[in-house]
């Protein structure tokens, strides 16, 4: 999140995904004896560009001001999940300044991955109502529902316009064929890859070139997660639009758990490197990993058990109206106070990030045991919100005032 995404939201920072990567930042600190602007530096970039521009633009600026603060004439690239293929963009490109000594990839999509489909041609993911959780799939949600609403636009329109590195992370031709077409008579029918229309030529020209990374001689690490339901192939139905669903309406999907939730261990694998898998989510692999970065980055690291996040239950909740948030201990007075124009983070907890009127908030239900949330009004007005949580959404206003805040805890028992 920042400015160059929305203006109004400040320098560069993680936004809602800080529930995520801030207590990972601080493990690669107090663990590995890294510190943020001398020796580790975070490429930071824009997500919802191509992912070639974010390379470019991004990556490769953020690498040359590592070698200038160090002196260094290369660095180690630690990525994880649409951030290898940033990577692997770069190292395989033209411009590429032999400046990469290792590039070490965790979940990352190589083949790219089916449930991006659905959101780049219909613009959302069909789901059974009270699945697991899964905080990519949760963030994806959100921004999806807010896209249209900023631009005015229809849903799949602004997503073309504006998120055009989601198309990029569609499956491409090293994926396999992975849409099942349903016929009138019931039976499914293999889609082959080549006869649809939304390919991925990206990640098909990354993966005919990949043969580049080892003459230049880059020694790359994957790391894949298992034993989760994820993904593996889409069941669709003809469409009859031009717009949407251009290849076919997806209706449901098959699973496999040989996947971290969002990326199938097989697509993580397509390519050639070191190959390592964990249990875990696509997130708690970031946590899971550690002994191993410390490993290939040659940092000692003594073994112990880590308090990392459980992402099962999170919920995400977007309140539109002028306002702010106050947060306190039960039976306790208010401790944290979140400004109306500034985002926070409390730990693996609770993510606050404000956009205009809006308050979008990312919170654990191991938070809301102990803590009382409120949405405090500047004026009193009805306040719009949606929540998202388990594969549902609700939609609702609510008419409240500074006097009579609104209780996030209690929206969490609505569905």
């Amino acid at each position: 999140m920042g400015d160059e995404i929305i203006p109004g939201t400040g320098d560069w920072h993680f936004g809602l995904a800080g529930i995520v990567y801030k207590p990972f930042v601080k493990l690669l600190e107090s663990e590995l004896g890294l510190k943020e602007g001398e020796n580790f530096f975070v490429a930071y970039y824009d997500w919802r560009k191509p992912i070639e521009h974010s390379a470019r633009r991004y990556l490769y600026d953020t690498i040359q001001h590592a070698k200038k603060v160090t002196g260094k004439k290369k660095v180690a690239v630690v990525s994880h999940s649409m951030g290898g293929l940033v990577s692997r963009s770069y190292i395989e490109s033209n411009y590429y300044k032999f400046d990469v000594s290792q590039l070490i990839m965790m979940c990352t999509p190589n083949a790219g991955s089916p449930p991006n489909f659905s959101y780049w041609t219909g613009g959302s993911l069909p789901g059974e109502s009270g699945e697991k959780i899964n905080l990519v799939r949760l963030y994806m949600d959100a921004y999806l529902w807010l896209l249209p609403r900023v631009t005015n636009m229809s849903e799949v329109s602004a997503i073309h316009e504006y998120f055009k590195g989601l198309k990029d992370i569609t499956p491409g031709a090293a994926y396999g064929n992975y849409l099942f077409m349903k016929n009138s008579g019931g039976e499914f029918g293999v889609v082959p890859y080549q006869s649809m229309e939304t390919k991925n030529k990206f990640l098909d020209v990354l993966n005919k070139k990949r043969e580049v990374v080892k003459k230049r001689h880059i020694p790359i690490t994957l790391i894949g997660g298992i034993g989760e339901e994820t993904i593996r192939y889409l069941e669709i139905e003809p469409s009859d639009s031009s717009d949407i669903w251009v290849d076919g309406e997806v209706t449901g999907s098959l699973k496999t758990e040989l996947g971290d939730g969002n990326a199938t261990l097989s697509s993580v694998f397509s390519i050639e490197g070191d190959k390592h898998i964990l249990e875990g989510s696509h997130n708690e692999v970031l946590y899971k990993s550690l002994p191993l970065l410390a490993n290939k980055l040659g940092r000692s690291y003594e073994e112990k058990t880590l308090d990392y996040p459980s992402f099962d239950e999170y919920s995400l909740i977007i309140l539109k109206g002028r306002g702010h948030i106050k947060v306190k201990e039960k039976g306790e007075h208010y401790s944290q106070l979140v400004r109306p124009d500034t985002s926070t983070s409390i730990d693996h907890h609770l993510s606050v990030v404000r956009i205009k009127q809006m308050s979008c908030l990312v919170v654990s239900q191991e938070f809301l045991r102990s803590h009382t949330v409120h949405f405090v009004p500047h004026e009193l007005k009805d306040v719009d919100y949606i929540l998202i949580k388990k594969g549902s959404r609700t939609e609702n206003h609510i008419h409240v005032s500074s006097k009579d805040p609104l209780p996030v805890n209690g929206l969490l028992t609505l569905h």
